[in-house]
């Protein structure tokens, strides 16, 4: 859940269109904030916009333009998620426009497939566009830490790859493609193990406080 307020500027300094490039501006102007609205695919309000990017500038303690691993580290909500070095990887180093393009994934305004995408890329450790056993072995541990050991923790592993094995099985008598082969999962696979989960993630962006 990520918090922050809505500007009221007294100054306003504009930004340039490569955003981040100037991390000192107090504000954005309507311009940029229109900018980002549209790299984000309007799944972001202006009034959102403007939220975000004082929480951006209140992380980025040294007006970087962008956010460290150490500094995303340091939003609770963040923080206390198994997944958080996961995330981490994928969100750190990016401008502010793209901070709010990659978060705008998990907006109310967001499809179900935009928030699969971007869990896909968390799961995705080696970034090689498919989920291995790897990948799969790497986001287990993360989620289990210490309360499996390593014979458990292979056994999960061994009867989810299973799982993979029987949807590939049934796609195939459906007259479909093994799709992955005996390689990893696709973004594909992935949507339809997920199709049953009810809920995914979703951020909340309140606006309108100092």
């Amino acid at each position: 859940r990520v918090r922050g307020s809505a500007l009221h500027p007294k100054r306003v300094v504009h930004i340039p269109k490569k955003m981040g490039l100037s991390a000192s501006s107090l504000a954005l102007t309507q311009y940029d904030v229109e900018e980002v609205v549209e790299h984000c695919g309007g799944r972001f309000t202006s009034r959102e916009i403007q939220s975000l990017y004082k929480r951006f500038r209140s992380l980025d303690k040294r007006h970087k333009g962008y956010l460290s691993e150490e500094e995303l580290m340091s939003i609770p909500e963040l923080a206390i998620s198994p997944l958080a070095s996961r995330v981490v990887q994928v969100f750190q180093n990016l401008n502010f426009k793209d901070f709010c393009a990659m978060l705008s994934s998990f907006s109310d305004r967001a499809s179900r497939d935009e928030k699969l995408d971007f869990m896909f890329k968390v799961y995705d450790v080696d970034r090689d566009g498919c989920v291995t056993a790897s990948d799969l072995e790497t986001i287990v541990k993360h989620l289990v830490g210490s309360s499996l050991n390593e014979e458990q923790v292979a056994e999960l592993m061994e009867r989810a790859m299973g799982e993979l094995a029987e949807l590939r099985r049934k796609n195939k008598g459906k007259g479909g493609s093994a799709e992955g082969g005996q390689g990893g999962i696709t973004f594909h696979e992935f949507r339809t193990i997920l199709e049953g989960a009810s809920k995914l993630p979703t951020v909340k962006v309140p606006v309108g406080f100092d």
